[in-house]
């Protein structure tokens, strides 16, 4: 009697230890998911390429080699040309500076036109203020500026 006593304890505490070994398992898998992630970020990274966009992303997406540099340089070669390898992602976010800067300049001159005030403005502001004179060189550049349409 004392052997199946002996038996049924150690029954449940090996349920008990599967639990545990079931559980760490579960935890050392999801740092495992996170550590080749990251490894895999930066190797997308030494190659120039961002895993989120564009070429990097569909690589990601099907390389399944070694995560050395140098296979996935021959993976993307092979699979995308030699252009991808030389920097293409560098080259695509150059252009995107150069047309942000392109934007950002006209957007500055487009704030310094709207600044200035039209002649409109300039005659109501003259009729606020009560000085005939004003308002009547105000009117002046306005017919000038006509003429000169």
């Amino acid at each position: 009697m004392s052997e199946e006593v002996t038996n049924t304890d150690s029954s449940v505490e090996e349920d008990k230890n599967w639990k545990a070994v079931r559980e760490e398992n579960k935890a050392l898998k999801e740092e495992l998911v996170k550590y080749q992630t990251q490894e895999r970020d930066t190797l997308f990274q030494q190659v120039g390429l961002d895993r989120t966009k564009g070429v990097g992303k569909a690589a990601d997406m099907m390389y399944e080699g070694d995560l050395e540099v140098d296979a996935l340089k021959a993976f993307l070669t092979e699979e995308f040309g030699e252009s991808v390898v030389s920097g293409q992602q560098d080259s695509i976010r150059n252009t995107v500076n150069e047309g942000q800067n392109r934007l950002d300049a006209l957007q500055q001159q487009a704030q310094t036109i709207n600044a200035a005030p039209n002649v409109q403005e300039q005659i109501a502001q003259a009729q606020q203020s009560g000085r005939v004179r004003d308002s009547i060189a105000s009117k002046m550049m306005a017919l000038d500026e006509l003429k000169d349409k």
